[in-house]
């Protein structure tokens, strides 16, 4: 940006010549042979210095000064003076009493004008730079509390949604130590422990997945996904919820969406799941309607179909929010609606994270429209490839995995007690042999004295963790398969477990049936 400069002199050559001097690609030149009209001037104009001349008629240059003084965009303007006159004390004097910051005597020294008119020039640059840089920090300052602001009252809303399973977790175990109740009655507080545990670990993983996808994105892992299947699994998670609210769910697929495609299945059904179980959950006595839709995305030179967009419409007669609300829905830690998240619930991240994840499968999640009290449309869209046919139906899996574990003999590593306890609980059954250790070092005791045929591995321990405990398994010499068993749930964690010489990473909590398959698995 260029810095303006304003000329004042009664005499149209003095302008002409001392303009020729002090002409620069950085500089913009306003002149005038008329003080009042300097003074308009100066009410329009953020000039960086002003030429004035001294001998004036109706107004001299000292008289004009101090007027600009008076002004409020004058009040620090650099003055020079500009003048024939001789050289005395007193003409000084008043130069400097009028404003001035300087005074250039005729006939002007070229070498001299330019240096000091360099200088001012030089000065406004540096002082709109760092005017510009204080606005800038005043509005990161601002952004910065906001966020702050925003991450204060998500803390406080995460407490309210942590607190209210675990209260009912804590509060029904309580209850079931208690002698006289009945089979029913076990059962039914048995499944709402169960049921809380489960919504409580969604809140864990929302976090998580928002936390890890901002630091290091996703890693998108595509695989052959059965769309049918997929959408008829959603539709019995979701038809509890949506029993209760007294809704009804339908889903539509239109003309073009076939039944396979190559995608992250687990990644879409849980961007399906957020935003479908958003649908439900704010609608009340109402309908979902999920419209599915298969449209060509891009083909080769050849004519071959490369891939599609899968769109997924889903729309619900809701409560809906306004259009002020909709510019919060999509940011992380900020909520539509303070009050309905009172009423409905949910941490406000569901959204964040699938449109984060929409984008990394080539798509979006986008609001269509919505209106106060009238529901809302949302959609998703995710780009696919076509699965290629298969010739022949793939075998299914036989035998009882479960089987495979009898006589097995298993080391479970866990400095927590409870953990150990809960796994050889799990295992027992199904006939392994548990052996249990309650840290690193006790491991490698173990298996200096008897074998394993498979090691679960908790991580975090104290004194020798799992990492160090699994590496010196393998300098050992042990190449029976290693688990890591572990409470950390980051990419980054679960690749170390694997650097470190684990064959496999499963993450807590894991329910029986889950971890019994997997070690069976790996086993078989």
């Amino acid at each position: 940006m260029k810095t303006k400069i304003l000329i004042v002199d009664d005499r149209k050559e003095n302008i002409v010549a001392l303009s020729q001097l002090i002409a620069a690609d950085d500089v913009e030149l306003h002149c005038t042979e008329f003080p009042e009209e300097a003074l308009s001037m100066i009410l329009d104009h953020e000039f960086g210095l002003a030429l004035l001349d001294v001998q004036m008629p109706v107004m001299n240059g000292f008289e004009l000064a101090r007027l600009i003084r008076g002004i409020d965009r004058g009040s620090r303007l650099p003055i020079i003076f500009v003048t024939a006159a001789n050289q005395d004390s007193q003409l000084i004097g008043e130069g400097y009493s009028s404003g001035a910051v300087d005074l250039l005597f005729k006939p002007l020294d070229p070498n001299v004008v330019r240096s000091k008119v360099r200088v001012f020039v030089d000065l406004d640059h540096a002082t709109r730079q760092l005017r510009n840089q204080v606005t800038e920090m005043a509005s990161l300052k601002e952004e910065a509390e906001a966020a702050d602001l925003a991450k204060t009252r998500f803390l406080a809303n995460m407490s309210h949604e942590v607190r209210t399973p675990l209260s009912a977790v804590l509060g029904f175990a309580d209850i079931l130590s208690q002698t006289d109740l009945s089979n029913r009655e076990r059962e039914e507080y048995l499944a709402s422990i169960s049921r809380n545990g489960k919504l409580l670990l969604r809140i864990i993983d929302d976090v998580l997945d928002l936390s890890s996808i901002e630091a290091r994105g996703y890693d998108v892992e595509k695989a052959e996904v059965d769309l049918g299947l997929m959408l008829s699994d959603l539709e019995t998670t979701l038809k509890v919820r949506a029993e209760s609210h007294n809704v009804q769910l339908r889903v539509n697929r239109m003309n073009g969406a076939s039944d396979r495609y190559i995608t992250d299945a687990l990644r879409l059904k849980q961007i399906l799941l957020n935003v479908i179980g958003n649908a439900v959950k704010f609608t009340e006595n109402g309908q979902v309607t999920v419209t599915i839709e298969a449209r060509e995305s891009r083909r080769m030179s050849d004519g071959a179909l490369q891939g599609h967009d899968l769109f997924f419409s889903i729309k619900d007669t809701g409560v809906g929010i306004t259009e002020k609300e909709a510019q919060k829905l999509f940011e992380p830690f900020s909520q539509a609606d303070a009050s309905t998240r009172r009423k409905f619930g949910g941490t406000g991240l569901g959204l964040v994270i699938s449109r984060k994840l929409a984008r990394s499968l080539g798509g979006d999640v986008r609001m269509v429209e919505s209106r106060k009290g009238g529901g809302s449309t949302f959609e998703v869209v995710v780009r696919v490839q076509q699965a290629p046919k298969r010739t022949e139906k793939a075998s299914a899996p036989t035998g009882d995995l479960a089987g495979v574990l009898k006589g097995k003999k298993i080391l479970v590593v866990d400095d927590v007690a409870d953990n150990r306890t809960l796994v050889e609980r799990y295992l027992t059954p199904s006939g392994a042999v548990v052996s249990k250790a309650s840290g690193g070092a006790e491991a490698l005791a173990h298996i200096e004295k008897d074998e394993a045929d498979l090691i679960l591995m908790d991580i975090q321990m104290p004194e020798m963790d799992g990492y160090e405990a699994t590496s010196k398994l393998r300098a050992m010499g042990y190449k029976k398969p290693i688990v890591a068993l572990t409470a950390h749930a980051m990419r980054d964690e679960l690749d170390r477990c694997l650097k470190a010489g684990c064959d496999m990473t499963l993450t807590k909590p894991i329910t029986k049936v889950a971890l019994v398959e997997h070690l069976a698995k790996i086993l078989a």
